[in-house]
């Protein structure tokens, strides 16, 4: 029994890996917004969170006060409530269109 395991198991870790090797890492510039991008534009995106790179707390930890300030924070989740899909599933956030006003 163990012998006819052992191949099959083999052969799904094999793929695992080639799917996983299939696509390139993203660097940081990648996941990361543009320095000096335009708030709210398209380049000013962090593809990590899912959020404008500008109103981003998980990359830049200094904006936290200002969305404590505006009383936009879950405390439980730690992030600005208006980002907290956890809190608000139908929550969408979306990309500026690329060249979009």
């Amino acid at each position: 029994m163990h012998r006819s395991i052992l191949p099959l198991v083999t052969l799904f870790v094999s793929l695992t890996i080639s799917a996983f090797a299939a696509e390139p890492a993203k660097s940081a510039k990648d996941l990361h917004g543009a320095q000096g991008a335009k708030p709210g534009s398209y380049e000013d995106w962090c593809s990590e969170h899912g959020v404008p790179e500008s109103m981003d707390t998980r990359c830049d930890k200094s904006l936290i006060p200002v969305f404590k300030a505006t009383g936009d924070w879950d405390e439980k989740h730690g992030l600005p409530t208006s980002q907290c899909k956890k809190c608000n599933p139908k929550l969408k956030i979306v990309r500026p269109p690329k060249g979009g006003k």
